[in-house]
């Protein structure tokens, strides 16, 4: 079988586009359902309105300032969720990419890396050890990922600084733009157009 030329660049692309659509509507969504619960909280708190209710004991049992508080958050942790699960499959789409390309399904990301660049494309190695390592602190949590992920980039971690304790993950503050980034690291390390 003959491959037309530039196929591999054009899909590449085209799925990278498609993966940034689903990114850019998944967060968008959650964005949106997030200032809808943050306005409602706003305007009951403005309407001086208190039905909190308490049980014998003094402990609050029903609140709609509360119920609409954690609408806000359920909402602020879902961005998150989708921020993760986009990096996780964006770092996948790049690894099953190249074995594709490559026909190595044995290696390692190093030696993928490697088999990628001999085909002649462009490989953001800084860029896309550190997805790699980013997609294993997620999946993996542990100390020694989050040790290299922090050395390489502080800023993804909550004020910049080392997480106290063994669990790294629930440090990590990946933004919409991060996740963009690893979307551009991706572009720039496969087929392009001659």
């Amino acid at each position: 079988m003959v491959e037309i030329p530039g196929i591999r660049a054009f899909q590449f692309a085209s799925d990278i586009e498609q993966i940034r659509l689903a990114f850019d509507a998944s967060i968008g969504a959650m964005e949106q359902a997030h200032r809808a619960a943050e306005e409602a909280y706003d305007r009951y708190v403005e309407s001086g309105e208190d039905d909190d209710e308490y049980d014998e004991d003094g402990a609050l049992i029903v609140s709609t300032r509360g119920a609409l508080r954690w609408e806000a958050m359920k909402a602020s942790m879902a961005q998150k969720v989708i921020r993760e699960a986009f990096t996780g499959s964006i770092f996948h789409f790049w690894e099953t990419s190249a074995r594709y390309w490559t026909g190595d399904n044995d290696s390692d990301f190093r030696g993928l890396r490697r088999a990628v660049r001999k085909l002649g494309y462009a490989v953001d190695g800084d860029g896309l050890t550190l997805l790699n390592e980013v997609n294993n602190l997620l999946k993996h949590d542990n100390i020694e990922t989050g040790e290299r992920v922090l050395k390489r980039a502080p800023q993804l971690f909550w004020n910049g600084k080392r997480p106290t304790g063994k669990h790294w993950r629930s440090s990590l503050r990946l933004s919409n733009d991060d996740v963009r980034r690893f979307l551009e690291i991706v572009q720039r390390s496969g087929p392009t157009y001659p």
